[in-house]
């Protein structure tokens, strides 16, 4: 199987698997994830922190921003532009939020200001599945690959165990993370 086919039969699989988690056991997961996350030294130490803001099917950042906001941290969030590319921006609130290209709240560029990946102290990312070497395998698209290059901060992936798996098919331009939270504790990538 090519790597773009096996890639393919990844992204259905673990979609189809999220699709049918029980809400409950999900929120319960991601608050396990979170706690693990904002317990680490290098979340500690961030002043600066970027995040994806989640779909229903994935860990829940929307309780990790509201508490960042509150503790006066900086919180960056990705917005889709139509050259698929992400740009990034500061949020103060959630009412800067908007749905956007994809269904995802984005924040509204007139209520936000841009955040330049050089400033981040912390990236959080997302993913549908994710391997101990720290390949990632996304959507498809390509946003957060691109992104990534940019980014020197360390990169933290979210993901619920079922999403690890032995080795995830890899092309030239995907993007590894540095480490993995899931609801089982820490990954350290390889």
């Amino acid at each position: 199987m090519s790597a773009l086919a096996e890639k393919a039969w990844w992204r259905a699989r673990i979609r189809e698997q999220r699709r049918l988690l029980d809400p409950a056991w999900r929120d319960r997961a991601s608050a396990q994830i979170l706690a693990h996350v904002e317990a680490l030294p290098v979340f500690r130490s961030a002043r600066i922190i970027h995040t994806y803001v989640a779909l229903p099917h994935e860990v829940d950042t929307l309780a990790l921003i509201r508490r960042l906001l509150s503790r006066g941290h900086q919180v960056a969030v990705p917005k889709v532009e139509s050259d698929n590319t992400l740009q990034h921006f500061y949020i103060t609130d959630f009412s800067a939020l908007q749905a956007g290209v994809l269904g995802i709240l984005e924040p509204a560029p007139e209520k936000s200001r841009r955040a330049p990946p050089a400033q981040f102290d912390l990236v959080i990312v997302p993913g549908l599945a994710f391997d101990h070497a720290g390949n990632r395998l996304g959507a498809g698209k390509g946003y957060y690959d691109r992104f990534l290059t940019e980014v020197t901060a360390p990169k933290i992936a979210l993901a619920f165990a079922f999403q690890i798996i032995d080795k995830v098919p890899i092309a030239p331009h995907d993007q590894r993370v540095d480490m993995i939270m899931t609801e089982d504790g820490l990954i350290v990538c390889s």
